[in-house]
């Protein structure tokens, strides 16, 4: 659970992704994340809008294509202006909110038209 693999950021989860793991990252981003990156994460959280710095969306190349372990490392240890959540995040919490990050980025980098057929149909027929 350290982000690293022979000292090198993680690419991958060091356990299985499940709705429940899911469930928990949006659970723990909300909490830890938000105030600074928005619920959307792009950046324009409570603190954004009181005169703090913003941080970068998450939805830019940079952190988009950033190994797993990187998000992981930053998350524990701080960058910038944002200070470690080492003690205040678990780390199998800090791997739950990396899985629901990458859920968020996924959001603006598809169409509907790669939804399942089935769930499609639901989203179409659902009142605006």
């Amino acid at each position: 659970y350290t982000g690293k693999i022979n000292g090198a950021p993680a690419t991958m989860f060091p356990f299985p992704l499940t709705r429940e793991v899911l469930a928990r990252g949006r659970e723990r981003y909300d909490i830890y994340c938000t105030p600074c990156h928005g619920l959307a994460g792009d950046g324009d959280g409570i603190i954004v809008q009181r005169g703090f710095r913003p941080p970068p969306s998450l939805h830019i190349d940079r952190l988009r294509i950033a190994p797993e372990g990187h998000l992981f490392d930053v998350i524990t240890n701080g960058i910038g202006a944002m200070y470690p959540f080492d003690y205040r995040i678990l780390p199998r919490d800090r791997w739950a909110i990396i899985s629901y990050v990458r859920a968020l980025q996924l959001t603006r980098q598809t169409s509907i038209n790669n939804v399942p057929d089935q769930e499609r149909q639901k989203l179409l027929s659902e009142p605006q």
